[in-house]
């Protein structure tokens, strides 16, 4: 059982301290990308992960390469070629504003050269594909290479698991297109992360309750639709989450307090690497859902962007 992950590998910078970016002195740097992150968790999970990816060659992409590597995800579909590495800049909400969320990612060796991937070679013995809507705001190149991906997992009878992943900064000079392709690797998918306001998204409408439900009904080859929710909490914030399937049942995660809260990014990748573990695995819906959510809230007490948490730990902290 592999599960293939496909998209760009990034670079986070972030002020070491806390501080504004126009203010900082120095940055932390970690490796990051939601596809990546989801084939780190599950490798660390316990299952077998594949990463998929174009990477500059150079340092920053052999640094990338090497972190793949040292926590147990395949990459020997992991082509290299001449380009920049795909920057992301962060700032926490306490350097006194809302936090802010900045990408430097046009022209990285991924958008001009995703066409370079060997897709016989990267799903040959694959169960599983893991796309997102990142992947899709990045230009032609990189669509017209989640198309070939898909063609191959189909010819293949392999299970699809799409993310919306909307980002309004990653579509801007292309917001006409988002709904539309979102929409169209979205009907390919069997498993989809979408929240209500990704569901209003695809389907044309105001986010509004019941979106899920609505999307089953227009996507014939969906079977599960799933999705976190944050809400306040006094001076905590508290996460929950849904899984529906196409029978009709929803299943839910109650509402549960985010302790310790260290680092959020990154979080909904664990959820996704945590349901599409045990999915694959063949688990029960309830006791899948059960098994994500956990895998998110303890997401929050690490830093960096990916969670490295065993299938055994998170068990062990659903039973606390």
């Amino acid at each position: 059982m592999t599960i293939v992950c496909f998209g760009e590998m990034l670079l986070r910078l972030a002020p070491a301290d806390g501080a504004a970016l126009d203010a900082a002195d120095g940055l932390s740097l970690h490796v990051a990308g939601a596809e990546a992150n989801v084939a780190i968790s599950l490798a660390s999970l316990g299952t077998a992960a594949r990463m998929t990816t174009i990477l500059p060659d150079n340092a920053l992409g052999a640094r990338a390469l090497r972190t793949l590597t040292r926590h147990g995800v395949d990459t020997a579909a992991c082509a290299r070629r001449p380009g920049r590495m795909g920057l992301f800049y962060i700032e926490s909400p306490r350097a006194g504003r809302e936090g802010g969320f900045f990408y430097d990612r046009t022209g990285s060796a991924f958008a001009r050269e995703a066409a370079a991937i060997d897709w016989d070679a990267a799903l040959t013995g694959a169960s599983w594909l893991h796309l997102s809507g990142l992947t899709a705001a990045l230009g032609d190149e990189a669509v017209a290479a989640m198309r070939r991906a898909v063609a191959g997992a189909r010819q293949r009878d392999l299970s699809i698991s799409f993310d919306c992943n909307f980002r309004p900064l990653l579509w801007q000079g292309r917001e006409a297109e988002a709904a539309g392709l979102l929409r169209e690797f979205a009907g390919a998918a069997h498993l989809l992360f979408a929240s209500d306001w990704d569901a209003g998204l695809l389907l044309g409408e105001e986010a509004q309750d019941g979106g899920a439900a609505r999307l089953l009904a227009s996507l014939p080859d969906l079977r599960w639709i799933a999705s976190t929710s944050r809400m306040p909490d006094g001076e905590e914030e508290q996460l929950g989450a849904t899984l529906i399937s196409r029978t009709g049942a929803a299943v839910i995660a109650p509402p549960t307090p985010i302790t310790p809260f260290v680092d959020r990014v990154g979080a909904g990748d664990a959820f996704a690497a945590g349901l599409l573990h045990a999915l694959a695995s063949g688990w029960d819906e309830a006791r899948a859902l059960r098994f994500a959510h956990r895998a998110c809230l303890m997401k929050h007490a690490v830093p960096g962007d990916f969670s490295i948490f065993s299938e055994a730990e998170v068990a062990d902290a659903l039973t606390r």
